[in-house]
């Protein structure tokens, strides 16, 4: 996470493998994404 000014930036992904589900993985990275969110809003 960086912090610049009132704006912080997160980055989140999630590993693809061959039978990976496309929704279930983009959901991942939003649910990872908003725990740093919800940590840094403390």
């Amino acid at each position: 996470m960086v912090i610049k000014g009132q704006t912080a930036y997160v980055q989140a992904g999630a590993g693809i493998v061959y039978d990976s589900d496309p929704e279930s993985e983009y959901q991942e990275t939003l649910n990872k994404a908003k725990s740093l969110l919800e940590v840094s809003k403390k």
